[in-house]
């Protein structure tokens, strides 16, 4: 009787310690490939978080799978160091694979695609024009996007100036 009650202690407290690993990691889910690559930043995991950024060609994401074509300067063993910090940071089992198909922009290609598209768009302002105008060999460096709620907040502040000015 003893001998049961002992064998059913071990299988217990075995049970506690197979179940305490995978309740450590509070690390949620990436729901997308952007959310992967900030979780390498925030991990501070910078070299592959760079490959991230420049070498991967997404061609499929969901949660716990991601598929992608390497870029030429990518570690031969990406997908591997993707997919085994993944599943050790969430808990969950990710599977990482490289494919042949095209797949979508390195992220550094559609940031680089976007600059070039924002400053296309200021340089044809008409202010932004006369500048250039006037300022032979003046260049457009760098377009910076106003956030919502800065631009919010200015009107809010001159509508009581306005008001005054009327009486």
């Amino acid at each position: 009787g003893g001998a049961r009650l002992a064998d059913g202690g071990g299988a217990v407290s075995r049970l506690a310690v197979a179940v305490e690993p995978s309740a450590a990691p509070a690390t949620p889910q990436p729901q997308s490939f952007h959310e992967v690559v900030q979780l390498f930043d925030e991990r501070r995991e910078a070299m592959l978080r760079a490959h991230l950024f420049a070498h991967v060609h997404l061609v499929h994401f969901e949660p716990g799978r991601i598929e992608f074509r390497p870029a030429q300067g990518a570690p031969r063993d990406l997908a591997n160091r993707l997919g085994q910090l993944l599943t050790e940071w969430t808990g969950a089992r990710w599977i990482v694979s490289v494919s042949d198909l095209e797949g979508q922009p390195t992220l550094r290609e559609e940031a680089e695609a976007r600059e070039v598209s924002l400053k296309s768009e200021a340089a044809r302002h008409p202010l932004v024009r006369k500048v250039l105008e006037t300022f032979p060999g003046a260049r457009i460096e760098a377009v910076r996007e106003i956030v919502q709620a800065e631009a919010a907040a200015e009107p809010a502040e001159e509508d009581p100036g306005e008001g005054d000015d009327v009486r």
